[in-house]
């Protein structure tokens, strides 16, 4: 133990490093620290920046390899006990150290040692202020809404409520009753409104301050520069900001009082990170209402199963929007429709065709869904077999037609079509199978003179495209809009009659678990475009598997249904909900190295795993090569989650570690 003299302090600090517990430092004599500052320190050679988490009198650390604090970073407010017990609990749970938690989670600019310009841009952060707005007229609540939001105002600490709305039933104005009571009743609350996609934040961002145009708004995403996203979090963490809508990142930002925690759409896997902290937003979001005692709203029409669950076994009560709310909208009619024949070359049947042909006549909008961008998913040879590949992944290049190219979509490799086929010189290579361009060339081709736009990630790549393609639609501007699942959700489109659906069959064959839940959410999420402000909309469905019962509970949009089944289903195969899972992923160089990695692992497990733990043999991936490196995952299960994080704790720290092999474990994996 050091020697101590009187007076003598030492700090615990955590640092943004895999596998570093807290590290004790000296507080020199003259320095103040408090728990939640950022301190300068050294680690290794390298000055990192830190987060004080404990302050104590001792220390195990011999004085000779003690160090001390270089400097306190105090230029804010120090992060609460609050932020701190969140961020500990995201990196035990999702098995990374605490400052891998903590320190990802601070804006860029905070995660640095301030540079000579620091204090004028904090100068700057904190004299900007809220735009002005206009008043927003408030539309009375229905009295399906002035039910939800009473049943909210009723209850008292930490409260669970799923918003269970039909598409166009007033969610947002429900969310918005219930920020104005939180807002009143609490003079420096703040409240956290978590949605699921960058492009529906612009929109919701401007209604909230519009309807609340004296208090600070403001929005936390990635497409928000550095700067943007370093000042919206300082506004918040300050307390200037009362309101903040954000995507995923949002979750983790530090608030002086949260009183109110909204997830919109809440099933939606935009949720779950996909790398770094591989966190779910919408399960972190309940775990700290919980410690804010206060209450969580979970909207969506279609709610994930475990979420569906827990209303069922009573953890969460259930508020129930069944109408639309437009006095004369109607929910819209879903029908099913033959696609056209093979090889017909055109990607819209006959009654289709008619069906677009009517709402244009109509001057109604009509959006046609596909969830594949690019011209087509492959480009063929049809003499020797070859098909356009990814030399770096184990895919297919997608065709892009206007920028005559091939592009992998999943690590973004891409190369000009070339003018003949690479392997016999045929100069006849074609197009397999349709994009969202292919669908935007049909169509020009069909409706001439009609008004086409396409939104997708590459039509809409620059920042506020998106917006700017979304307001065009909504100005009347578009006849026919094509897009993927972009244009599924969020969106109150009050011109459309028509949505035609045309690629719903890839994902009923998907062996995924979750692909039939993900479907029915994104076919009820953009039927639910049609017929919002009157007349009745229509939903045409171009599918192969007409009796497949997804679609009989799609028709009678009866969500309930369709998710009791499923649950029915998971539970007699033992499927999660009712299992609790973690994937072991490794990556390497070879194929071999990888799975020979996750048999040692394997091994281990079957070794250390309690009963209620079940570790599986290891397999290739789907997506085997990504990036040039071969992958393989390796799948635990258990009967209740406290038994899961237990092994995976002392499982995953004796695990080797080795330079030929790279591995993530992630809790609750959403792809499988």
């Amino acid at each position: 133990m050091s020697t101590l003299k009187a007076g003598d302090q030492f700090a615990g600090v955590i640092v943004a490093a895999p596998g570093l517990p807290e590290l004790d430092y000296k507080v020199p004599a003259d320095m103040f620290v408090a728990v939640g500052d950022r301190v300068l320190v050294t680690l290794v050679k390298r000055r990192v920046v830190g987060i004080v988490v404990s302050l104590k009198t001792s220390t195990e650390i011999a004085g000779s390899r003690l160090k001390s604090i270089l400097t306190v970073l105090n230029d804010i407010e120090p992060l609460r006990v609050e932020w701190l017990a969140l961020t500990k609990f995201a990196g035990l749970y999702y098995q990374h150290s605490w400052g891998e938690a903590a320190l990802t989670a601070l804006p860029l600019f905070f995660r640095r040692a301030p540079v000579r310009t620091h204090a004028k841009w904090l100068e700057k952060a904190r004299a900007d202020r809220p735009l002005e707005m206009k008043p927003v007229v408030r539309p009375e609540l229905n009295a399906e809404q002035r039910s939800a939001v009473e049943a909210v105002e009723k209850s008292e600490g930490f409260a669970p409520f799923v918003l269970f709305g039909v598409t166009g039933s007033g969610k947002t104005e429900v969310y918005l009753n219930l920020i104005e009571n939180a807002l009143g009743k609490t003079p420096d609350g703040q409240v956290l409104l978590l949605v699921p996609e960058i492009n529906l934040t612009p929109q919701l961002e401007g209604r909230v301050r519009g309807r609340f145009p004296g208090e600070r708004v403001v929005a936390l995403n990635s497409e928000k520069s550095d700067s943007e996203r370093a000042s919206a979090w300082l506004a918040v963490h300050e307390g200037r900001a009362r309101v903040l809508v954000g995507t995923r990142m949002a979750m983790l930002a530090s608030f002086k009082k949260l009183v109110l925690v909204i997830v919109d759409e809440e099933h939606d896997g935009s949720f779950k990170a996909g790398d770094g902290l591989r966190y779910s937003a919408r399960d972190l979001a309940v775990w700290r209402a919980s410690k804010n005692r206060c209450p969580v709203i979970l909207g969506s029409a279609t709610p994930s199963l475990e979420t569906w669950m827990k209303v069922k076994k009573g953890d969460y009560r259930l508020l129930e929007l069944k109408h639309r709310a437009a006095s004369k909208a109607e929910l819209p009619s879903i029908e099913l429709i033959a696609p056209p024949e093979r090889g017909s070359g055109t990607a819209l049947s006959a009654a289709a065709r008619e069906a677009v042909d009517a709402v244009l006549a109509e001057g109604r909008q009509v959006i046609l869904f596909m969830n594949r961008r690019g011209y087509a998913p492959v480009l063929s040879c049809g003499a020797c077999g070859w098909v356009s590949s990814c030399p770096r992944c184990s895919a297919f290049t997608v065709f892009h037609k206007l920028e005559r190219r091939l592009v992998c979509h999943h690590c973004g490799w891409s190369r000009p079509v070339p003018d003949a086929c690479p392997g016999c010189g045929n100069v006849d290579i074609l197009p397999r199978g349709t994009g969202t361009e292919r669908i935007e060339e049909e169509l020009g081709k069909t409706f001439p003179g009609k008004r086409i736009l396409r939104i997708d990630r590459d039509s809409v790549s620059r920042k506020g495209e998106a917006e700017e393609a979304f307001a065009k639609v909504h100005r009347g501007e578009v006849d026919l809009l094509v897009g993927t699942q972009m244009i599924a959700k969020g969106h109150d489109f009050q011109n459309v009659g028509l949505v035609l659906i045309l690629n719903a069959d890839a994902q009923i064959l998907s062996p995924m678990t979750r692909a039939r839940e993900h479907l029915f959410a994104t076919l009820m999420q953009v039927a639910g475009r049609a017929g919002r402000s009157g007349a009745r909309g229509r939903v045409l469905i171009q599918t192969r598997f007409p009796g497949d019962p997804l679609f009989a509970a799609l028709a009678s949009q009866n969500y309930p249904r369709f998710a009791d089944q499923l649950l029915e289903e998971r539970e007699a195969n033992l499927c999660v909900p009712f299992v609790y899972q973690a994937l072991l992923r490794a990556e390497s160089s070879t194929l071999a190295q990888a799975l020979a990695f996750l048999r040692d692992a394997a091994k281990l497990g079957f070794v250390t795993a309690p009963e209620t733990v079940r570790v599986y043999d290891p397999v290739p991936m789907t997506l085997v090569r990504l990036m040039n490196r071969e992958r393989a995952q390796l799948l635990v299960e258990a009967d209740d989650r406290l038994s899961l994080n237990r092994f995976l704790k002392t499982w995953s720290a004796q695990l080797p570690q080795t330079s030929a092999v790279s591995w993530v474990l992630e809790v609750d994996p959403a792809d499988i």
